[in-house]
């Protein structure tokens, strides 16, 4: 008989694979309309027809002049070669203020987790001012690992060996 605990669990797995799912289907949708999308403007230049109305909606072609950011192999090179950094260079043209410091969350709980046994290890704590600019709090979570099996197998096997 199934426990509440393992139906929950179970529930908890479907979500897992639902979204894995919806992230692959995300993607695979993104390609498939970057595909579709450059399709339809090769065909409105074949047919020279830059606009078309479809169910009540315009749809027309436009040119624009994308902006990405370098590598940032091809920027160390670049500063390498020339000493152009590319943080300096958008706050000399005026555009320092589009510049974000940002911290990954991820990174930042595994690199002061990491942090934080290290010190325990030691016994010593977190900065004091490394503590003071973090929501430091517990939380009860789910840890999802293959189950190993290897064990119970064994013992199975023993067992019949037994008999």
């Amino acid at each position: 008989m199934e426990s509440q605990l393992d139906r929950k669990v179970r529930e908890y797995q479907r979500l897992l694979d639902r979204k894995a799912e919806l992230d692959m289907q995300t993607k695979e949708n993104n390609a498939a309309k970057e595909a579709l999308e450059q399709e339809i403007c090769r065909m409105m230049v074949d047919e020279e027809k830059p606009n078309t109305i479809v169910d009540g909606f315009s749809y027309s072609l436009s040119q624009k002049v994308m902006y990405s950011k370098k590598s940032e192999e091809d920027l160390a090179k670049l500063q390498k070669e020339t000493g152009i950094s590319f943080f300096d260079t958008l706050r000399d043209q005026g555009l320092g203020d589009i510049i974000v410091e940002t911290v990954n969350a991820r990174t930042l709980q595994s690199t002061v987790a990491s942090m934080q046994a290290e010190l325990e290890e030691n016994g010593e704590e977190l900065p004091e001012e490394l503590a003071q600019c973090l929501n430091i709090y517990e939380k009860l979570t789910i840890t999802k690992r293959k189950a190993n099996t290897k064990a119970l197998e064994r013992a199975k096997k023993s067992k019949k060996q037994e008999e």
